[in-house]
């Protein structure tokens, strides 16, 4: 085998160690725990700001109603403030029970809601 080949396949062991490394380190099983978030503003009102995929370099504003749960999004659009979608939330925020491809969903929203009430 030549110089280079033996240079290629070191450096390929020593990519294949690091990634097992890396991944022994950060992996071990995924929790099976449902978590989520819970947020209360002082006004009932939580503002951040983003980039908006697709549309270049455009900022975004997003604009969350906590007590009547609607998030609007703006956008600059050359010099202007412009509305890009207002969405009701309510239902988003309901966990809905859905079937994937390989069967059953894990963990169930019974689950889901008995481990809310215990813990």
């Amino acid at each position: 085998m030549s110089k280079q080949g033996w240079m290629t396949l070191l450096l390929g062991v020593a990519l294949g160690a690091n990634v097992i490394l890396v991944g022994a380190l950060v992996g071990g099983s995924p929790s099976q725990t449902a978590e989520g978030q819970s947020a209360n503003g002082t006004n009932g009102f939580l503002m951040t700001t983003g980039v908006l995929q697709g549309k270049g370099t455009s900022e975004a504003l997003y604009i969350m109603d906590t007590n009547n749960k609607k998030l609007a999004v703006y956008f600059m659009n050359s010099n202007r403030l412009e509305v890009m979608a207002i969405r009701d939330m309510q239902y988003d925020l309901i966990p809905q029970s859905f079937s994937p491809k390989g069967g059953k969903q894990d963990p169930t929203v019974k689950d889901m809601k008995e481990g809310v009430k215990g813990g």
